[in-house]
């Protein structure tokens, strides 16, 4: 059962972005990504994105950038999914694929920001991991 949680969790990720990003506004539970204290400005990603971006305020362009690279690799990642979900859980090599094309889209993100905000984002990409390996630990636990 945990392969379908972790699935779920993948698309939600990609989904929270299309629908936030979509409304035009905040992603719910809090401000929009990559503004402090709500200052404004449309909202991006769901609640993994926002998580990356906490404690960082884009400009502007970086913002229209970041949208442009989840959206690249969202449609890469909705592809392996088997039927939008309704076909099942995704075999162990999509799991993998998608976890390398999270990296990937880590790692075009981290380009675009200012040393300062790399570290930030660096940091925020370490607790996101490890939550993730705690959370897959926790349901391995709980058995399949």
């Amino acid at each position: 059962m945990s392969w379908i949680r972790f699935a779920v969790a993948g698309i939600a990720l990609c989904a929270g972005a299309t629908v936030a990003s979509a409304q035009g506004g905040p992603p719910p539970g809090g401000p929009p990504m990559g503004q402090q204290g709500g200052q404004g400005g449309q909202g991006r990603g769901g609640r993994g994105m926002q998580m990356l971006f906490e404690g960082i305020t884009l400009t502007a362009d970086q913002q229209t950038k970041v949208d442009a690279i989840t959206t690249k690799y969202r449609a890469q990642m909705q592809e392996l999914m088997p039927n939008g979900m309704q076909g099942g859980p995704p075999s162990d090599d999509a799991r993998h694929k998608m976890e390398e094309i999270r990296e990937h889209q880590t790692h075009d993100i981290r380009e675009l920001l200012t040393d300062d905000q790399r570290k930030v984002f660096d940091a925020n990409v370490a607790t996101q991991k490890k939550r993730r390996e705690e959370m897959m630990k926790k349901r391995e636990g709980q058995g399949r």
